[in-house]
């Protein structure tokens, strides 16, 4: 969901350290696909199938949805940290990080989306794995787990629910709605509103308006933004099959996107689910806390 872009602006994942920071000073190179190094560690950049990956790390691995990003790809290294977040605690793993590939046709639908996600895991692993969604990537990892249960081992779901709801319906398809009619200023100006307190909204979006496509992309990686906001805005959980993996679902007791009753029910429609709602959190911070850290790391160690 649109509510995702904080992720850039909140620099939490900072403290990933010695397992993904970016050092002061630290220099880093990339050319198209292949290995270059952030700080300490080495991100490997691929395809698999038609799913552009960033990996950290060596191990079992855990794929990670990452939450919604203005560009596709993930050339971005803050894109990367902030996906990886969440699995600070998880110790000896690899860590693969999928984001949305560009040029995808006005219309794609979240299930085209999830099978794209779902053929990707099958040519790059060949065996179920453990997938973590957060936000807009956890919708798609919803939809993915249900529709193809053979590559999904166990899911941990971060910030997101079985559908979107009031606010966040209302600012995602005004977000959309802007972008198709090439308003870039406007768009903007409605990421300002998601992205800052409420005491900041006005000024956030004054500013947001003023940096315009720097802020929501340019016209090719607008057009594909609008296509998973509106795509996700079909999404329902309780029109799929019944997802089978174990699931853990965590969220915020102050996300302002997804209320605890939504997580409530997405748990109630997963049958093995467990659900952890983090009190004083909200639907970015939840994921740094070092509490949702460890239940997610004891969740994915199979104890």
């Amino acid at each position: 969901m649109s509510a995702a872009f904080n992720d850039r602006l909140t620099p939490f994942c900072a403290s990933w350290g010695a397992s993904g920071e970016r050092r002061v000073g630290a220099r880093a190179h990339r050319t198209g696909s292949g290995w270059h190094s952030v700080g300490a560690v080495k991100i490997e950049r691929g395809v698999a199938g038609n799913v552009p990956y960033a990996a950290v790390g060596e191990g079992e691995p855990v794929v990670v949805f990452a939450s919604l990003w203005p560009e596709t790809g993930v050339s971005s290294d803050f894109m990367v940290r902030s996906a990886i977040a969440p699995l600070r605690r998880v110790p000896d793993r690899r860590i693969v990080v999928f984001n949305r590939r560009s040029d995808m046709p006005t219309g794609f639908t979240m299930a085209q989306l999830a099978a794209e996600y779902g053929d990707a895991l099958r040519s790059e692993f060949g065996a179920p794995v453990d997938v973590l969604g957060a936000s807009t990537g956890g919708s798609i990892a919803q939809q993915m787990a249900a529709d193809h249960p053979d590559v999904v081992r166990r899911l941990v779901l971060v910030s997101t629910a079985w559908r979107l709801e009031g606010e966040a319906r209302t600012s995602q398809a005004e977000l959309a709605s802007h972008i198709r009619a090439g308003r870039t200023r406007s768009a903007a100006a409605v990421l300002g509103v998601d992205a800052a307190p409420r005491g900041l909204r006005s000024l956030t979006s004054g500013v947001f308006w003023v940096a315009g496509s720097r802020i929501v992309g340019k016209a090719a990686a607008a057009a594909d933004l609008a296509t998973t906001l509106e795509a996700e805005d079909e999404f329902d959980l309780s029109r799929c099959p019944q997802i089978q993996a174990p699931t853990l679902i965590v969220g915020g007791s102050r996300d302002r996107y997804y209320t605890t009753e939504q997580f409530d029910t997405t748990a109630t429609l997963i049958p093995s689910s467990h659900l952890h709602i983090e009190q004083r959190s909200g639907h970015v911070s939840v994921a740094g806390k070092p509490r949702v850290q460890s239940t997610i790391a004891e969740f994915l160690s199979g104890s």
